[in-house]
């Protein structure tokens, strides 16, 4: 059981759904996203249903102001016992097209607003000793996909800091979490023109990720085949793994 928690990217999908799961089990949860109508919305609907919850409007793709955000929520609540760095974008695009208009926005907030997120909050684990420091990644990170370099590269930046973190936090009374979801129904994957294998239901998600953190597991993965198959791919050499992928784009 968490007593409190911060959730960034909190006003839908996993953000909102994990802050509704954690305040329902008596977490005090700081809702973090851009938009106060929003973020007030969801804040009231825990509140009717007995729990408790506050809210900070903050850019994360902007480190400073999230940082401060972190800050102060911890202030406010005596600590934070969990740290969810959940808010993040994605988006197709073939590598022609690429231009750094197109990357930079997705990369400042999926890397720079997730890892700010996380560092915020080390200082005063660290002085209590304890804490739950979590990253929502991708198996997208596992390897590159087609037309995804921006978001797979920005997934696997924070998949790689979350597991320096692990190795230099075990065993202080600071857990990490790697949570590495595939593809989920939410507002990010709806009206996408291509097939997404193995699309999961929001709410069998957030089954797996809070199980995954109540057990403090280091890394949590799903759905299983698909992570299985991603993670066996790792052993392929780079011609190839390319080709294999693009016989699957092929067909």
């Amino acid at each position: 059981m968490f007593r409190t928690a911060l959730i960034t990217g909190a006003s839908a999908g996993i953000g909102r759904g994990l802050a509704e799961r954690l305040a329902k089990k008596g977490t005090t949860v700081a809702l973090v996203a851009r938009r106060q109508d929003l973020l007030d919305e969801i804040k009231h609907g825990i509140e009717a249903q007995g729990g408790r919850a506050v809210s900070l409007a903050v850019d994360v793709s902007r480190p400073d102001d999230v940082v401060a955000a972190v800050e102060r929520a911890a202030r406010d609540l005596d600590g934070l016992d969990l740290v969810v760095a959940n808010a993040g974008i994605a988006g197709a695009v073939h590598s022609r097209d690429i231009t750094w208009a197109k990357v930079g926005p997705l990369l400042q907030l999926n890397v720079m607003g997730a890892i700010a997120t996380l560092c915020a909050a080390i200082p005063d684990m660290v002085r209590r000793g304890r804490g739950h420091l979590c990253g929502v990644s991708s198996l997208a990170g596992i390897r590159g996909l087609p037309k995804t370099a921006p978001y797979s590269s920005s997934k696997a930046a924070l998949s790689t800091f979350l597991e320096s973190l692990y190795v230099d936090f075990h065993g202080t009374g600071i857990d990490v979490t790697d949570v590495r979801p595939g593809y989920i129904k939410t507002d990010l994957t709806a009206n996408r023109p291509y097939e997404m294998p193995m699309l999961m239901e929001l709410s069998d998600a957030l089954d797996v990720i809070v199980a995954g953190l109540e057990a403090r597991e280091p890394i949590v993965a799903f759905p299983k085949p698909l992570a299985s198959a991603l993670y066996a791919s790792r052993l392929l050499p780079q011609r190839a793994y390319g080709s294999l992928v693009r016989r699957v784009v092929r067909r």
